[in-house]
């Protein structure tokens, strides 16, 4: 090599690492990265305290981090970069067939879930409401055709299969009624939630185990799409950018005489079905029933038996499918709701309680001791 081509290569480096260097000084700061879906880090404010219990040097190295210049690409040069090398996943996100991104599913050991369906089991002997228990599968199980040869990927049938085994519930055969109509539209393939056709296929299997009728699926004339660029929180995670994004549905309107009271910080405020502001924001989903709360509690306008759900977010577009059914429908979230279940259920006298958790979270969740409470 020449000594000019020496310096020519020397010349391009250190233009490249003051380039971005200067370009980190001059570009503002974000505060939020709606691909990632996250909040990033500001810069920290520095005192001599934070230096010497290192907390400013933990946030300082995040801000650098969150705050790189051009950081939504260099994320997706990575995500291309693991495609290109035959890795075909990226942060525990595959990249599955028909760009379905799918998270493998992991079983946890069963000693967690033994105690889960132990409280499960305490509920139902603590109240003399109808208990019913629905584990809700993913993607990785009903659409495990799509993920890559040989990703590893545990069965959440054998999971549901061993949980409905200990439960003293009634137990909801949501994972049969799922696989009947897999070759539907029935997961979104950027978030990890299941669609509205999917969640009417759940309240099919909900409502025979409650023998309720089930209004055909045509029969909902109310049925539209309100979103067609809904990214979701699979996708974030994944840095899979260039995947098309998901639709969103709903099939019910909301009906005359609906009252929804929801407190999503102890106070009470008026709840809606769907708060289609959220469908400007990246979480979209959130639009159904305004996303995560601790409580609400739904008065429908109909006659019939009271509900309380006891839920992860799936349930949420689940939710207007049971309102023709019920008179009440009330859905606590035990991830923010810290009071006595069983004095809840004693207060309001319910006729139903429905636990109802996708298999991801209820193979996870801490917070299922609570049901015992």
């Amino acid at each position: 090599m020449t000594k000019k081509a020496m310096w020519a290569e020397v010349l391009i480096f250190l233009t490249f690492i003051f380039g971005f260097f200067i370009a980190n000084l001059v570009v503002p700061d974000r505060e939020m990265s709606e691909q990632e879906n996250k909040y990033l880090q500001q810069l920290p404010k520095f005192s001599f305290e934070a230096l010497f219990d290192k907390t400013f040097t933990k946030e300082f190295e995040t801000y650098t981090t969150d705050q790189f210049v051009l950081r939504d690409e260099w994320i997706t040069l990575k995500a291309a970069s693991e495609l290109a090398l035959g890795k075909e996943e990226n942060n525990d996100v595959s990249y599955g067939k028909d760009q379905t991104l799918i998270e493998a599913f992991e079983e946890p050991d069963r000693s967690s879930s033994d105690k889960n369906v132990g409280y499960l089991n305490q509920l139902v002997a603590n109240t003399d409401a109808d208990v019913y228990f629905a584990l809700i599968p993913g993607k990785s199980e009903i659409w495990a055709d799509r993920l890559p040869a040989r990703t590893p990927n545990d069965s959440q049938a054998d999971y549901i299969e061993y949980c409905y085994g200990l439960s003293e519930a009634n137990n909801v055969d949501i994972l049969g009624a799922m696989r009947e109509h897999a070759d539907e539209y029935i997961y979104y393939r950027t978030d990890h939630h299941w669609t509205s056709l999917g969640a009417y296929y759940g309240y099919s299997a909900i409502g025979k185990a409650m023998d309720i009728a089930v209004p055909a699926l045509e029969s909902y004339t109310g049925r539209r799409v309100v979103s067609d660029s809904f990214c979701g929180t699979t996708w974030s995670s994944s840095g899979f950018s260039w995947v098309k994004p998901d639709s969103i549905e709903i099939f019910v309107d909301a009906p005359e005489g609906l009252k929804i009271t929801s407190y999503p910080e102890g106070s009470p405020v008026e709840g809606q079905l769907y708060d289609e502001s959220k469908l400007a924001v990246k979480d979209k989903y959130s639009m159904f029933m305004g996303g995560n709360c601790p409580l609400h509690e739904i008065v429908t306008g109909n006659e019939g038996p009271s509900l309380l759900i006891i839920r992860d977010s799936y349930t949420d577009s689940l939710i207007p499918f049971l309102l023709e059914d019920f008179s009440e429908i009330h859905v606590v979230d035990l991830r923010y709701y810290r009071l006595s279940i069983a004095d809840y259920i004693a207060e309001h006298d319910f006729d139903n309680v429905l636990v109802a958790y996708s298999v991801d979270t209820f193979a996870s969740d801490t917070n299922l001791f609570l049901l015992g409470n």
